[in-house]
């Protein structure tokens, strides 16, 4: 039997949206704790984080998509 993905990566898709005033670029989807990491994309900032998958807009959830396949 497969084994499922533990992250789906959107880093080469270049999905760039505005959340709480900042530039934020996704980066990955972690469909079994139904989170995605963020990337900052304002200047001067570095690394990423996680936000909770029902924090995202909702232009952005539909194109993540988490529930297909189901």
């Amino acid at each position: 039997m497969a084994k499922k993905k533990k992250s789906v990566d959107y880093s080469q898709e270049n999905i760039i949206f505005t959340m709480d005033k900042k530039q934020e670029k996704l980066m990955r989807f972690m469909p079994d704790v139904q989170a995605v990491e963020l990337k900052c994309m304002e200047p001067g900032s570095k690394g990423t984080h996680e936000v909770a998958f029902t924090h995202l807009p909702k232009e952005i959830k539909q194109l993540v998509k988490p529930l297909k396949g189901k």
